[in-house]
């Protein structure tokens, strides 16, 4: 079975309303409608190199306050209020809990910032939770509904193809600002 991710590009504020944060500028991205295998093309350089490309070893000597107030600024206020809340693997590979959560999501902080990333804070409900354990163990995901991942806070820099680190004139660079994910089982 092949996994399919759409970015449905729309009025983010209209489809889950006052839970947004206030004062902040919302939009979603847009994916090609044609069928995508996943694991040819990748999910998009943002889950790709936010995941799993480099993320080991990135924690920093931030406070738990500030990653857990980090993490909940990826999605909307109804969802981030009850998510657990999980730093990036440490040098060992340990993700640890910074806050237990009763919903089922998880959000993650953002990375320190580098040159092309500013925020990459993430909140994950269980099916895209699935894609990148899957993603990681290199495995194919066991997708049986519609997920979704909000990134309300991002703010960073990527390619379409590969895990490039810069732009060069055929990888198609681009800005990633705030955007909402869906990932839906190719049935």
């Amino acid at each position: 079975m092949k996994t399919r991710c759409l970015l449905h590009l729309g009025d983010v504020e209209s489809s889950i309303g006052s839970s947004l944060h206030p004062g902040r500028s919302y939009f979603a991205v847009a994916a090609p409608s044609r069928k995508v295998n996943m694991w040819h093309r990748g999910l998009s350089t943002t889950l790709a190199a936010t995941l799993v490309l480099g993320v080991a070893g990135t924690v920093t000597a931030q406070s738990n306050g500030a990653k857990i107030a980090s993490a909940m600024a990826a999605a909307p206020v109804s969802i981030a209020n009850t998510a657990a809340v999980k730093d990036w693997p440490d040098k060992t590979g340990k993700m640890a809990t910074l806050r237990e959560g009763s919903n089922g999501w998880v959000c993650y902080p953002a990375r320190p910032e580098t040159k092309y990333r500013k925020n990459d804070a993430m909140c994950l409900d269980p099916m895209w939770q699935e894609w990148m354990a899957a993603y990681a163990e290199k495995r194919a995901p066991k997708i049986t509904h519609v997920g979704y991942a909000y990134m309300l806070a991002a703010d960073e820099w990527g390619s379409n193809f590969g895990n490039a680190k810069e732009p060069t004139p055929d990888n198609q660079w681009h800005h990633m600002g705030p955007h909402v994910m869906v990932l839906y089982p190719d049935t």
